[in-house]
């Protein structure tokens, strides 16, 4: 290394002392005592001891220098010189800012001559610096100075006797110490700090940063354009320009989430650059050192205002739903109770009605020998007794159309009770046709038919509404079949269900009416040549009653034939 020794004091007219007897390794010479009788044994335990404090300063594992108010080295142990890359022999009497950065030079400078001007003799200092030795794997250095007093504590000793040359400067003492693996990762985080601002700048939300005191060091453009702030980061508190109701929220989530060290989440409205309050929805994550230590938060923000908005909206849709669907149920629980009412107020009289007239009749019967009259065709019949079938018809008509009905709301509201029973579907079936053929064998001439599978399982179902089902079909068949059609009644096993079906041939339902035949009052125009008249709840009852007793109704029509089948569940699941 060649001598280039850079002067702290730079006032050429004041001569340069050097220390040019001081020798290469710092020699540890004890204090002479005149007035004590040293012994052989004493000298050599002293000299031991001094080469151990001696062998213990040279492989210290840190540099120790001396050096005059110059700059230049006077002693270095050799631990520290073999550190540097140097012998103690190469850095002896050369400047030590050649050890340093050319950027740390005047730093270097300027801290000695401020340890010069203090009057504490324990004044300490200490820097960081950027070595420059090639041959070194010290890059950095924490460097701890102080004037090296002499044994009496004076800073600008007297000359001693025994020394052959008067040192009237003070010596300065450095200690430097390896810092470059924390510098290292001190640079490591700032550099990806600032990776991280420069994505953050360009990134579509709004983004920040907290110290590990909590303390909000960044925000990125995206946060401070949606804010309109353009002020010093140090300056900004991020809780003004957040409403005031949501503020103290903010406040304890924030410091609990911080105590706690973990994630949080929190929604408020923040002031925007137009003084318009907008919602965000506030994400923090805590962030750590490679080592583990707490650094703080990084957060973004997201404008949610149009999902608030929707939110509001949707709950302010379903109130107004809900309050009209409870309009609804007490506007059609006042309707049930009203037609039920209504109902029962018309059965009555119309059960009187019937009761007269079957009263007339026999009254008739008795004066007029009224049942030869009515066994008569009725072109042939009087007027009374046409009038007689009339009323009869009329009354019967309008007693079935309020059971219809009934039935109807009783099915709709559930209220209707279902009493299942196992059922041999042959000896049912065959009992519910005769019975129909019995009774309405005068009014409908068509022929039944039964054709039922053999050995079919028992059907576990409701047998009064079941009947209630084929009866319907069977009087809606004959009603609309010529005299001599041939109406039949089948049942088979289809997988796990039974299968009955009602077949009338003679009348053929179109397809655009086929949709309708379910609906309530709905009657098929000109389909009824033979003037049987209906209540035009018939079919709707039966679709109803199948598919309260788990089952499901099919209408089939086309060449002169219609076929209803309803398919049931063997085991019900009602």
């Amino acid at each position: 290394m060649s001598r280039n020794q850079q002067s702290i004091r730079h006032d050429p007219r004041q001569e340069k002392d050097t220390l040019s007897a001081t020798p290469a390794r710092l020699e540890l010479v004890p204090e002479r005592a005149p007035d004590v009788t040293c012994t052989a044994e004493t000298l050599r335990r002293t000299q031991e001891e001094l080469q151990w404090y001696r062998k213990l300063y040279e492989n210290i594992p840190s540099v120790y220098l001396s050096l005059d108010t110059t700059g230049t080295i006077l002693s270095v142990n050799h631990g520290g010189a073999n550190y540097l890359g140097y012998t103690p022999e190469e850095l002896i009497n050369q400047s030590v800012f050649n050890l340093f950065d050319r950027s740390e030079q005047q730093r270097l400078a300027d801290a000695l001559l401020g340890l010069l001007r203090v009057s504490h003799k324990h004044e300490v200092v200490n820097y960081e610096f950027r070595l420059h030795c090639p041959d070194s794997q010290i890059v950095w250095v924490k460097a701890i100075m102080r004037l090296l007093p002499s044994g009496d504590g004076n800073l600008f000793p007297e000359s001693h006797p025994s020394e052959k040359f008067v040192r009237k400067n003070p010596v300065i003492l450095m200690v430097c110490e390896d810092i470059t693996a924390h510098k290292q990762t001190e640079d490591a985080l700032k550099e990806s700090e600032q990776r991280f601002h420069s994505l953050a700048n360009t990134a579509p939300v709004m983004m920040w940063m907290t110290r590990c005191d909590g303390k909000v060091t960044f925000f990125n453009q995206s946060w401070l354009k949606f804010t309109g702030h353009s002020m010093d980061l140090q300056d900004l508190n991020w809780l003004e320009g957040v409403h005031p109701q949501e503020q103290n929220l903010c406040q304890e989530t924030y410091n609990s989430a911080f105590h706690a060290r973990t994630k949080f989440e929190i929604e408020y409205r923040v002031k925007r650059y137009d003084d318009k309050y907008r919602w965000i929805l506030d994400t923090g994550v805590p962030r750590f050192t490679p080592n583990g230590k707490f650094a703080g938060y990084i957060g973004c923000c997201i404008d949610i205002t149009e999902r608030k908005l929707a939110e509001v909206a949707l709950k302010r849709s379903q109130e107004a739903v809900q309050a009209q669907l409870e309009e609804m149920e007490s506007l059609n629980r006042l309707k049930d109770e009203f037609l039920s009412t209504v109902s029962h107020e018309l059965r009555t009289p119309l059960t009187n009605m019937k009761m007269a007239i079957q009263m007339l009749g026999i009254a008739l019967n008795k004066e007029q020998n009224f049942l030869a009259e009515m066994a008569k065709p009725p072109a042939e019949r009087s007027k009374a007794a046409r009038y007689f079938e009339i009323l009869n018809n009329e009354c019967d008509r309008e007693i079935n159309l309020i059971s219809n009905f009934l039935d109807l709301q009783r099915l709709d509201t559930g209220t209707r009770p279902l009493v299942l029973e196992t059922i041999k579907v042959q000896e049912w079936l065959s009992r519910v046709v005769e019975l129909f053929d019995a009774r309405n064998r005068n009014s409908y001439p068509q022929k039944l038919r039964l054709s039922v599978a053999p050995n079919l399982p028992l059907l576990a179902s409701d047998p009064f509404s079941l009947e209630r089902i084929l009866i319907e079909l069977l009087t809606n068949a004959c009603k609309f079949s010529p005299p001599d059609a041939e109406i039949t009644v089948s049942a088979q096993l289809k997988l796990n269900h039974i299968q009955f079906q009602v077949i009338n041939s003679g009348v053929e339902i179109s397809s655009s009416e086929l949709p309708h035949i379910f609906d309530k009052f709905y009657r098929i125009p000109s389909n009824d040549p033979w003037k049987q008249g209906g209540t035009g709840l018939g079919l709707a009852l039966v679709q109803r009653l199948t598919k309260y007793l788990g089952g499901t109704i099919e209408v089939e029509s086309g060449s002169n034939r219609t076929c209803f089948a309803i398919q049931l569940p063997l085991s019900s699941r009602v």
